[in-house]
């Protein structure tokens, strides 16, 4: 055997050692790796390299990061505490007030849960990529944003220095143009971020806010033009709970525009600059010292009518009058304003004092309480018109009345019918009533606006029609005897103006509105008894004249 060939057996006899023994050097590899593998995978608690906001929870369980957690964060939360500083204002409040909480439990599992998800690739490659590179997760919370909002407004309020706008001051006798100036706030966008960067890490502190200058807006001239000029205003004279209350006049402004431009561009950057502006005032027609001496100064009108008292009804009805009349005594209406009869008078009732009389109700003529107050508003009604008030309802009574002329009359009745009227002058009004020797009596006092103005009434009647007679034979009565039982009434339909003069002269004349009034029947007894037959005498005397029929009237009631 060569030499050449013992060498070759040689070293394949190496070589076949060499690589058995890698072969066995890769199988235990294997097997370590396995056995890491497995250990690792079946590791049950966190792995190295995770943190949790920062705070290292490697190699715990979840009962030791919540309680790391816990004491960190939770625990915590009343002993710390937040300062919000600017100057010498400050705001503090511990995160406890804003009520936040912390989700633990949440970091914990999400903490355990690293090399858990996945594959065996996944699950290594993420404990691997921890291990080396470290892995953070942010520990999740919420708090009361209502409650920050309101501390940060509370700050913001305590530290604001507003604004300043260009604008005017008006007295009595100046216009002052004010020039800007700007103002400073907190920045409360970086509040929020310093709050919320607290509440993340749990930790408290006094910290700075820095200020924001807030701007004042670009000069309008036109709005401070329009603020400036301005027509002068009357006094005026308005009623609250029946007394006249005077608004004060207000003083006209005028001003040259250009002028003012002027005064605008050069003083546009003397902060806080004040300049007395060249402004003319003039004076209104009316000032508060005459709209003073205007009131009720002048009497618009009066009317009056009257009435009877004898006899139980008329007697009543006076009282009614009287009851009626005393309610509107002394009654101010504002310009515009419309008053009603039933509002102001009221409900006719026995507790308010009324008595019983007649009156008119559904074509008849019957007994009520507050019989006669229809005179009341129809005496009202006739100083309106000579007033030349405007009338908003008025209708007239069915049958006709006495104590007016047609066409002049105004109905009431609580509840169904009301008259009323508008004060349409730009003044108070007063009405004053006043009854005395069975006269009711209506003034009204005003401030006459046209002197020299008159007001007459007219009526032209359209048609008449005689009250029905109808006569009821009574056998009790002597034949030729007549009693009448109820007066009637003849009906007219009548048309009522108006003509207003001015110091005699006609201005206008108008037609108010136009009257129907019904018929009401006369009823009459007529005897019909006859007389006893007499004995003709023997001799003829000389006859004596025959008197007429006697007529005797038992219903004379004055219905008003």
């Amino acid at each position: 055997m060569t030499d050449a060939v013992v060498q070759k057996k040689s070293f394949n006899s190496k070589a076949r050692i060499i690589l058995i023994s890698l072969s066995i050097l890769l199988a235990a590899l294997l097997l370590v790796s396995f056995f890491a593998i497995f250990f690792t995978l079946s590791y049950n608690k966190t792995h190295k390299g995770v943190f949790i906001n920062g705070i290292d929870v490697g190699k715990m369980s979840y009962e030791e990061i919540y309680n790391r957690l816990n004491s960190n964060y939770t625990e915590k939360l009343k002993d710390t505490k937040i300062v919000l500083k600017k100057g010498d204002i400050s705001e503090e409040f511990s995160l406890s007030q804003i009520n936040v909480q912390y989700n633990i439990e949440e970091a914990a599992q999400k903490a355990l849960e690293v090399g858990r998800k996945g594959n065996v690739f996944q699950r290594l490659s993420s404990i691997i990529s921890a291990k080396r590179k470290g892995l953070n997760i942010d520990l999740s919370y919420s708090f009361d944003s209502n409650s920050v909002k309101n501390i940060i407004d509370s700050f913001y309020s305590k530290t604001l220095n507003p604004v300043k706008e260009t604008d005017i001051s008006i007295e009595e006798s100046k216009v002052i143009l004010q020039i800007g100036r700007p103002g400073e706030s907190i920045d409360t966008e970086k509040a929020q971020e310093i709050i919320e960067n607290s509440i993340k890490t749990c930790t408290g502190g006094t910290f700075e806010i820095p200020s924001v200058t807030i701007m004042p807006k670009s000069v309008d001239a036109d709005e401070i033009y329009n603020k400036i000029v301005s027509e002068p205003v009357n006094a005026k004279a308005t009623v609250e709970n029946n007394k006249v209350v005077v608004t004060p006049h207000i003083r006209g402004r005028k001003i040259d525009k250009s002028e003012l431009l002027k005064i605008l561009s050069e003083n546009q950057d003397k902060t806080g600059a004040e300049i007395t502006l060249p402004v003319t005032f003039e004076e209104p027609e009316i000032d508060t010292a005459k709209a003073n001496s205007m009131l009720f100064k002048d009497k618009l009108s009066t009317a009056s009518t009257h009435f009877s008292t004898s006899g139980t009804n008329n007697y009543n009805r006076g009282i009614n009058i009287s009851i009626a009349a005393s309610k509107i005594n002394g009654k101010i209406l504002a310009p515009g304003e419309v008053f009603s009869f039933n509002e102001v008078v009221g409900p006719r009732t026995v507790q308010n004092g009324y008595k019983t009389a007649a009156e008119y109700v559904n074509g008849k003529i019957v007994d009520g309480i507050g019989g006669g107050v229809c005179q009341v508003s129809s005496t009202l009604y006739n100083a309106v018109l000579f007033a030349d008030l405007e009338t908003v309802y008025r209708q007239n009574h069915m049958f006709s009345v006495s104590y007016l002329p047609l066409g002049r009359d105004a109905a009431v009745s609580y509840n169904d019918l009301d008259f009323k009227f508008k004060n349409n002058t730009n003044w108070p009004i007063k009405i004053e009533s006043s009854v005395k020797n069975n006269t009711i009596t209506f003034t009204i006092h005003g401030t006459q606006e046209q002197p020299g103005k008159t007001v007459e009434l007219s009526h032209v009647q359209i048609s008449y029609t005689p009250a029905p007679v109808q006569y009821i034979d009574d056998p009790s009565l002597p034949e030729g005897q007549t009693v009448v039982v109820q007066s009637g009434h003849s009906g007219y339909v009548v048309d009522t103006y108006k003509t207003v003069k001015i110091n005699g002269n006609v201005v206008s004349k108008t037609k108010l509105h136009r009257s129907t009034y019904a018929t009401y029947k006369t009823i009459i007894k007529r005897g019909t008894k006859k007389a006893a037959p007499t004995v003709a005498p023997t001799s003829q005397p000389e006859s004596e004249p025959v008197s007429p029929p006697s007529i005797e009237v038992v219903d004379e009631t004055l219905i008003q």
